[in-house]
């Protein structure tokens, strides 16, 4: 609710129901004398569903929460819906801080994902169930809320005609339960992927098919930017390699990692060999400094480089098995 300086002084206010700065005594400036709170006595707005006997009122002072609705405590407010979209696009930089999401180690089994909160052999670890076996698992923030959930891509090892195309099942909270979205995209066949393509902090999805990559924008189905990139038999991965906040294509081609930093197939690139060829590729800021990093899985040992550059593995530990498919997930601290 706002709260806004009741005295004009004598000033009219016109069709707008508020009166000028110059009008009230308040001056504009930061609330409680701290810039990191809201500004008081600068706007000039009211919604009008309260004390509406007022015919003018000056700027807000004040703006208060509360788990009351206002008609239950002010006779004066009514129940009436009063909507203004320009306020959706109130922001500021400082709204929006860099806080560095820590990569943190998963594993799937079946339809059974096991997510561990700390890059150790010893780390403390919470399962629960998501999807069937032989759904292609990912994980990644699908909600913008700073934690990677779960989901899964299912095609047609599930009795799935061979010309369906590919059904994602999206959990935008922790933990297992029913899906919050589903929608088709890909074709059977296609490697689903997923990443921030826009640097708007929600990870949305993406297919690799012969070389060429489908990356959408939003979490439905539908047409997908194309940026053709690698060879057949190169393994996809997904990172932001140089912290700009926007994740862009990689390929690992045995041991050799080759990073792109842009879509653009011969812009700036990062080239290095790392890691056994006989390893799963895995992606993550091992080392939350903002940027992703390559490592590998081999049946169960997990061999991380904080470098994009050639090297033996800087940090190294075993969680699962053989059996195991691994991920990578985070969470904001």
């Amino acid at each position: 609710m706002d709260c806004n300086a009741l005295d004009c002084g004598g000033c009219g206010c016109g069709s707008s129901g508020t009166c000028a700065d110059s009008c009230v005594d308040c001056t504009c400036g930061c609330a409680n004398n701290d810039c990191g709170l809201r500004k008081a006595c600068c706007t000039r707005f009211r919604y009008g569903q309260c004390n509406q006997q007022y015919s003018c009122l000056g700027p807000i002072e004040c703006r208060v929460v509360s788990c009351l609705p206002p008609w239950e405590f002010d006779s004066t407010c009514t129940t009436a819906d009063a909507r203004n979209d320009p306020t959706a696009f109130h922001d500021a930089s400082c709204l929006h801080p860099s806080v560095i999401r820590q990569a943190k180690p998963a594993l799937v089994t079946g339809s059974v994902f096991t997510v561990a909160d700390e890059l150790a052999s010893t780390a403390s670890a919470d399962t629960f169930s998501f999807g069937v076996p032989g759904d292609v698992p990912l994980m990644a923030d699908w909600s913008g809320s700073g934690v990677e959930t779960v989901a899964v891509v299912r095609g047609s090892r599930h009795g799935v005609l061979p010309s369906a195309p590919l059904t994602w099942f999206v959990r935008q909270i922790t933990g297992g339960g029913t899906p919050d979205l589903v929608f088709e995209f890909g074709e059977p066949g296609d490697i689903p992927i997923a990443g921030d393509w826009n640097g708007d902090g929600v990870d949305t999805p993406g297919l690799v098919r012969d070389g060429a990559w489908y990356l959408r924008s939003a979490l439905t189905g539908g047409g997908a930017t194309e940026v053709t990139f690698g060879e057949p038999g190169d393994i996809p991965v997904v990172g932001d390699w140089n912290g700009d906040g926007i994740d862009t294509p990689g390929v690992v081609r045995g041991s050799r990692w080759i990073l792109l930093n842009t879509f653009e197939a011969t812009g700036p690139r990062v080239e290095f060999e790392f890691g056994d060829p006989a390893g799963v590729p895995v992606v993550g800021d091992w080392d939350a400094q903002g940027r992703d990093l390559p490592g590998r899985f081999d049946a169960g040992l997990w061999q991380l480089r904080t470098a994009l550059a050639p090297g033996p593995p800087d940090i190294t530990f075993s969680l699962g098995t053989a059996d195991d498919i691994p991920l990578v997930w985070g969470v904001e601290p």
